[in-house]
């Protein structure tokens, strides 16, 4: 192994913790991960991580996705709210996470809530829901939110420690 392969490793490892941070954007960051993995692999002749390791990479960029997408429609509806305001709240929590930015670590994990539950509230009195089940709904599709958010960020952390292992130059 060169000392190329080790830079080629330490900086997969940092790029792959920044990408699990992206998910609080609402940006796909593990998918970015995959890919950077996927260069890595390449440039070292395909040796470190296995194409294997792939595999059971997407088998987890999968199941994060439809983790994440069915926490937020399965919270939202179980409280509730109406398809619209589902959307809302997705398109809320991508919002409220860029505009929470400015406060490191917490802002962006914050406003993608207060999004969620905001954009969905409204959308609800916008049609003429009471405003205790208003505020149910955005309750259910902010919780929802949160539980997508923290799978994704999970399945970040499950891939990222697969490629610490995985990626290290043999």
């Amino acid at each position: 192994n060169t000392p190329m392969h080790y830079l080629l490793y330490a900086l997969l490892m940092l790029l792959s913790l920044a990408a699990i941070a992206l998910n609080i954007f609402s940006i796909p960051g593990n998918w970015i991960m995959a890919l950077a993995a996927l260069l890595v692999s390449w440039l070292s002749g395909w040796t470190a991580p296995h194409p294997v390791i792939f595999l059971l990479i997407l088998i987890v960029l999968l199941a994060a996705e439809a983790i994440e997408l069915a926490g937020s429609m399965l919270g939202a509806k179980k409280f509730g709210a109406s398809k619209s305001a589902t959307w809302a709240a997705v398109f809320g929590a991508i919002a409220g996470a860029i505009i929470g930015v400015p406060v490191p670590i917490i802002g962006p994990v914050l406003g993608a809530l207060l999004g969620a539950f905001f954009a969905a509230w409204l959308t609800e009195l916008m049609h003429n829901r009471p405003l205790k089940d208003a505020s149910w709904a955005a309750l259910g599709a902010a919780l929802g939110r949160g539980f997508g958010l923290v799978a994704k960020i999970g399945c970040g952390l499950i891939i990222w420690i697969t490629l610490a292992f995985a990626a290290f130059p043999r």
